[in-house]
């Protein structure tokens, strides 16, 4: 949680984030999301906005152990870890609407929630974010994500989790997160496995603003992908700017540019022009390194 009263003092509760973390983190090889965002954060904290940044079942301290049993698909994501987080929001905070920021895969798991009509919700940011329909993409790295969608369901039924360098990031991936994904990658639908709602349904009823960020020459996640994930919105107020600095899928938000282009495209769009003067982020990712 980093706080605009501080100017971007990270409060660490439980010993979170502290050296044993990290040590269980590398150990387990899991991403961080605290790491890749805490620059971003206190950026934001510093122009008044409150900030958290969550990490999604499998990543950095979660209790959940990649492989070793329980489920942590899109719904579990979108339907348990977002609410508690922002939850965790209000105790600290007080009551008051939020903006999710999401990276990614993250930023689908945020659009999965926007889904369900979440109250707090005020809009969505989508930074380096996509729908992975392979048909979105050019031929060659549509070919590689229409074929991941048919291998990758196997590696993770035959390991229990998917090796993240298939999507360019460190770390491991839920079997179940990557089994939503695939369907998603093969047809540009998907209800998400176990789902207590109709997602799809859902989709179609958001009118939150969303606003995606495209980072300039990036293949996973060119702007024709980005527009895919805004169509799965057909409701919504959706807007897209386009970075022009090639900042990197992975590593925009490690950058003193990225920083400024988050900050930039941020306060300029309707998302934020809804809030008060309090505003308040969820930032949240799936496997930078990770809810969008």
């Amino acid at each position: 949680l980093v706080r605009s009263r501080g100017l971007g003092d990270v409060y660490k509760r439980q010993g979170e984030y502290g050296p044993g973390w990290h040590r269980a983190a590398v150990r387990e090889n899991r991403p961080r999301a605290f790491e890749d965002f805490a620059a971003v954060a206190r950026a934001l904290a510093a122009e008044g906005v409150d900030v958290a940044i969550t990490e999604l079942r499998g990543q950095g301290e979660s209790t959940h152990r990649i492989g070793r049993g329980g489920v942590a698909g899109y719904h579990e994501s979108a339907a348990e870890d977002v609410p508690l987080a922002l939850d965790a929001m209000r105790r600290a905070l007080g009551d008051r609407r939020v903006i999710l920021l999401g990276h990614s895969m993250g930023a689908q798991i945020g659009v999965y929630h926007l889904a369900r009509r979440d109250p707090r919700v005020a809009g969505l940011v989508a930074v380096a974010a996509q729908s992975p329909f392979h048909r979105g993409f050019p031929r060659p790295v549509g070919r590689k994500l229409r074929f991941g969608s048919v291998v990758l369901p196997v590696v993770g039924r035959l390991a229990g989790h998917v090796p993240g360098g298939f999507f360019g990031a460190e770390g491991r991936l839920p079997a179940d997160r990557v089994r939503d994904w695939s369907r998603l990658a093969a047809t540009g639908v998907m209800q998400p496995a176990r789902a207590d709602l109709d997602y799809l349904a859902g989709l179609t009823r958001v009118e939150v603003p969303v606003l995606s960020v495209v980072i300039a020459h990036d293949p996973l996640a060119p702007e024709s992908a980005a527009r895919g994930l805004l169509a799965m919105l057909p409701g919504a107020r959706t807007s897209l700017e386009v970075e022009p600095v090639p900042l990197g899928h992975n590593t925009w938000a490690r950058t003193e540019a990225g920083i400024a282009c988050d900050e930039r495209q941020l306060a300029a769009q309707p998302v934020t022009k809804m809030m008060s003067s309090k505003r308040r982020v969820g930032i949240g990712n799936s496997f930078v390194g990770s809810v969008g």
